[in-house]
């Protein structure tokens, strides 16, 4: 009887450490998207798409979407790449670098999860 307990003790926790790690997993791919999304609706000119991507502190900070326009247009990066994504409880964070012309900048992106969807709550480009 106890060799049973303690079997479905180990079976339990094993079964909540795998369900844990698919919520990680789906974050971080929900992340990695909403980043590779925003960074091509930069490129693209997408002032509409990008800003629905925002959190709405992040939009109130803006002010309007006429000025998030002004900041997206002398920013369509050519190309981009990501090489961290980190993941923890309902904040994560992305960073890489991107090309603008002959120019090379970091990139940092900072993402809270809101009502269960992720949002950007964070920008920073800086000239490598």
């Amino acid at each position: 009887m106890k060799n049973r307990v303690a079997i479905l003790m180990v079976i339990s926790i094993i079964l909540i450490m795998a369900l844990s790690a698919c919520g990680v997993v789906k974050d971080v791919a929900a992340v990695n998207d909403l980043g590779k999304g925003l960074m091509t609706a930069l490129r693209d000119g997408d002032t509409a798409g990008s800003w629905d991507m925002l959190t709405t502190a992040v939009q109130d900070e803006v002010g309007s979407t006429d000025a998030w326009a002004d900041f997206v247009y002398p920013r369509n990066f050519s190309n981009w790449n990501f090489t961290n994504t980190q993941v923890e409880n309902n904040s994560a964070q992305m960073d890489g670098e991107a090309t603008l012309g002959e120019e090379t900048y970091t990139v940092l992106l900072v993402f809270d999860k809101v009502d269960d969807e992720w949002k950007i709550s964070g920008i920073n480009f800086a000239l490598k």
